[in-house]
């Protein structure tokens, strides 16, 4: 079985300037994306990720947790959480406490996504050292986990000390933690760990030979893996026909990359920082002459937008080829409409998740 959740970057698709911000259309955005949400579960869809960035149009939710606490309130079903909060913002001890909240606040239904995040142009208006982005992400989530599981706890490590400390509440289930990775490195430490794999903006392909070194990991560990280990984020737009979802879709892919090369693609990408060197080559097409193309998207599998059954091969293919449970799709992105966007989830919800849902992987 393959499940189907929403991923939402959930950008400002206006005037991009500080300044042309409309506090109007940003409390309609937030309303429209939330009713969504919340019709998600009414079509039968498993769960939605929110995303954390920070400082820029590219996004709205630069407090995440804040979205999973609210639609938890309106649903019953969905599982929900964040892919994936970026702990080089979090103070680890308190976003061990947020999380524990909000086991509760979803009466179990929370996902913990967590990662060290690759936004260089975020993290320098933070004033955080990129180069200390892994080591603080790795002391993270063990701090994390003593907290959680342990009534006091103790803890000296590079970044943060506490002597016979606590948490309150701990989280009333056993935290099902994701790592959003892109990386070898990242992937290898996953499987180690135990941890649960989200990958994006890879052809599937190179998905494909991950998931076999995540496994690799995982079994050398003594971990046990299986396809609902692995997640997947497409863009995926349905509409009637072919063109007609091109002709909506790529204008709004051009706008939200757009806003991405604004918000994270750095000035010198022949020069990252020591241990994101990996992200050179995934830059670069931002980076180049004329931008990404649709088309190089669309053939590499990274956008899927089509008729119903267009997308529907398209990600049963994919599922199969990579061996994930766990298509998440982007639905909503650019200047996509409210009515857009919710007759692409209903045509998805219909048409095409219940394919991924009778499809057996491995």
């Amino acid at each position: 079985m393959v499940k189907s959740w929403l991923f939402d970057i959930f950008n400002y698709p206006y005037d991009s300037k500080p300044e042309g911000l409309d506090p109007e259309l940003v409390q309609d955005e937030y309303d429209w994306h939330l009713d969504t949400w919340v019709r998600a579960e009414d079509l039968g869809l498993d769960g939605v990720f929110f995303s954390e960035h920070h400082f820029t149009a590219y996004n709205m939710s630069p407090s995440p947790n804040l979205l999973v606490a609210s639609l938890a309130q309106r649903t019953s079903t969905l599982r929900m959480g964040v892919m994936c909060n970026v702990t080089a913002f979090h103070n680890p001890r308190r976003l061990a406490e947020e999380t524990a909240m909000l086991d509760y606040l979803t009466h179990g239904r929370l996902e913990v996504g967590l990662g060290r995040g690759g936004d260089d142009l975020e993290f320098k208006k933070e004033g955080f050292p990129l180069e200390q982005t892994r080591e603080w992400f790795e002391e993270s989530l063990e701090l994390m986990h003593k907290a959680w599981e342990q009534p006091r706890f103790t803890h000296h490590g590079r970044f943060f000390h506490y002597d016979d400390v606590s948490i309150y509440p701990r989280p009333k289930n056993r935290p099902r933690v994701w790592v959003t990775a892109f990386s070898p490195g990242t992937i290898t430490w996953a499987g180690t760990m135990g941890y649960r794999l989200a990958l994006a903006f890879l052809p599937a392909s190179m998905m494909a030979q991950y998931r076999r070194t995540y496994d690799e990991a995982a079994r050398a560990a003594g971990h046990e893996t299986s396809p609902d280990h692995i997640g997947v984020l497409r863009n995926v737009f349905v509409a009637g026909s072919d063109q007609e979802a091109r002709d909506l879709a790529e204008p709004a892919l051009d706008h939200v990359f757009r806003l991405f090369k604004e918000a994270a693609v750095p000035d010198d990408i022949e020069n990252m920082a020591k241990g994101y060197e990996h992200y050179s080559s995934f830059f670069a097409p931002f980076a180049a002459e004329g931008g990404v193309r649709f088309e190089d998207l669309q053939a590499a599998g990274v956008v899927v937008v089509g008729s119903p059954a267009t997308v529907r091969d398209q990600l049963v293919a994919q599922a199969e080829e990579i061996g994930c449970g766990n298509i998440f799709n982007w639905f909503s992105f650019g200047a996509l409409t409210s009515e857009q966007t919710l007759r692409s989830v209903e045509l998805y919800a219909r048409d095409v998740a219940p394919a991924l849902r009778s499809l057996a992987v491995a």
